[in-house]
């Protein structure tokens, strides 16, 4: 009779722990969303859609460091294109492509973890760093007036135009607020809504000069779709 209580005693001690260890295991993973990870994001702006790639560091379950940079087009906000016929198309009064590539560093926070479910985690976003211009002709100027004359100028396309421009360097930020969705501990999806905003010291000639002179300030509402896998 006095050994039945050691003979358990020992027993718990030995399935106890095995016991608290498979209930942990059963619980399930919360997605780690602001761990270490990468991806890519689909952007819509004022100017068109752009596409671009992320890393993120995690610095604990709420916070993580955030890298991405992104490939767009610059327009200016007059800038309307009309077409003649199928495939026709043409500006007015423009004087030169952009194609911006803006490199960002920051912080993503997640909100209200403990009163939101997991399978919609909202968080701020917060990013800012160098940006780079490729700045490309409209057209074939061969009068050098920067004005587009039809009977002496061609426009050259997107294509065309490229090898012929130049770089210009800036710095830009985004402030936006989003939202990851699912419960899958390794993949990662979202969408956030902000604005994205760059700066060019040397200002870039978008429209011909009788009409604006260079454009330093670029700005647009962005919406970012993110696909990404973590680590």
């Amino acid at each position: 009779m006095l050994r039945r209580p050691h003979v358990c005693l020992f027993a718990l001690l030995l399935v106890g722990p095995w016991s608290l260890a498979r209930a942990q295991d059963a619980e399930p993973e919360e997605p780690p969303d602001f761990g270490t990870g990468a991806g890519a994001e689909i952007l819509l702006t004022n100017n068109g859609f752009g596409l671009g790639g992320y890393f993120s560091i995690g610095l604990g379950e709420v916070t993580s460091l955030f890298v991405e940079a992104s490939l767009g087009a610059g327009k200016d906000e007059q800038e309307l294109k009309f077409f003649r016929g199928f495939g026709d198309g043409f500006v007015p009064n423009k004087r030169n492509y952009l194609l911006m590539l803006p490199v960002h560093f920051g912080i993503q926070q997640r909100l209200f973890r403990e009163q939101i479910e997991d399978n919609f985690r909202p968080y701020f976003h917060l990013t800012g760093g160098p940006a780079v211009g490729w700045v490309y002709p409209y057209f074939d100027d061969r009068n050098a007036n920067d004005v587009f004359d039809e009977d002496i100028d061609r426009r050259y396309d997107v294509l065309t135009a490229f090898p012929k421009g130049r770089a210009r360097f800036g710095f830009g930020a985004t402030v936006a607020l989003g939202a990851y969705f699912g419960t899958s501990p390794r993949t990662s999806q979202g969408v956030r809504f902000g604005y994205t905003f760059t700066y060019f010291p040397d200002g870039i000639q978008l429209l011909e000069p009788d009409v604006k002179p260079p454009q330093q300030r670029f700005g647009s509402p962005v919406i970012s779709i993110t696909f990404g896998r973590l680590f």
